[in-house]
């Protein structure tokens, strides 16, 4: 029988986590013996508002159940907020082991009536709140040798998914920023990948209705997928550069693949033209590496 994965001695920092996924991440990863820093500014799905209550509800909740957490109420879409949360976890606690950027807004709005400014708010929140954070945390991950880093994209930028430009843009450039942090974490032993999550929450337009497409949601509950995140932070998991889907008990690497193609020394329009079954087809496909510099 497979040998329990425990936690313990680690510290974990999960921001978005006083509610849906986040709250699921906080609670499972203190109940597999972690140390956790509920981060949450405590907004609306599309960002607006401040609650700082609902962190330290979460934090009061898994101190009850014997578990050891602290509240925080930084905003990561800033610099100056993701430096104090990882400053408010390296004093409280001394070290942070794991850092899971799961805090984002959601809405919904054809790419025609979205302006720089919509594509803005969503960039500084997911993107620009890991990098916020990683900043912050990169250099004591440094100094320990270890680390892990787990960030958040979604099927709507992976896929795609109508009336999700402004979300899909800055999910998908998730994806890059782990590339490269995985690359350049290698050689101080950090560990960076991202997960795809899917499951019922607030987030999800239908979230609060009735319809059959909500109902269908129900069974794909935030417990299903906080698995994952333990497994990723343990030391059973030396995996980096990964992304993951996960939803209601399944979970699955994608990849970004290349098939064999199609060569022709003096390629021209036309050639491609004639031979787009050989460009289109990824049969006998291949998984490229990281590209060396000037590749």
């Amino acid at each position: 029988m497979t040998e329990r994965i425990s936690l313990d001695g680690k510290v974990a920092v999960v921001t978005g986590a006083a509610r849906g996924l986040g709250r699921a991440y906080a609670e499972l990863l203190a109940e597999r013996d972690a140390g956790v820093v509920v981060n949450d500014l405590g907004t609306d799905v599309a960002g607006f508002g401040k609650d700082p209550t609902i962190a330290e509800q979460v934090a009061d909740l898994i101190r009850s159940r014997g578990g050891e957490a602290i509240a925080n109420d930084s905003d990561v879409s800033t610099p100056e907020g993701g430096s104090d949360l990882i400053a408010t976890t390296i004093e409280h606690f001394g070290r942070i082991d794991l850092l899971v950027n799961n805090a984002g807004i959601c809405g919904s709005q054809l790419f025609e009536d979205a302006t720089l400014d919509d594509f803005d708010q969503y960039w500084r929140v997911h993107l620009g709140g890991s990098v916020n954070t990683v900043k912050a945390a990169w250099p004591h991950m440094v100094a320990q040798g270890d680390g892990k880093i787990i960030l958040t994209t979604s099927v709507s930028g992976l896929f795609g998914l109508r009336g999700q430009a402004t979300y899909a843009a800055a999910k998908c450039a998730l994806v890059g920023l782990m590339r490269i942090l995985a690359i350049e974490g290698a050689e101080h032993g950090i560990l960076v990948n991202t997960i795809s999550p899917a499951a019922y929450t607030r987030m999800h337009p239908a979230a609060g209705s009735r319809t059959p497409e909500a109902e269908g949601r129900r069974t794909e509950p935030v417990e299903a997928v906080a698995p994952a995140i333990v497994w990723l932070a343990s030391d059973r998991c030396s995996e980096t550069n990964s992304i993951y889907n996960v939803t209601a008990g399944a979970i699955q690497r994608i990849a970004i693949v290349t098939g064999p193609g199609f060569y022709d020394p003096h390629l021209t329009p036309e050639s491609i033209a004639e031979n787009y079954a050989k460009v289109e087809s990824i049969e006998g496909f291949s998984e490229p590496g990281p590209f060396e510099l000037g590749t």
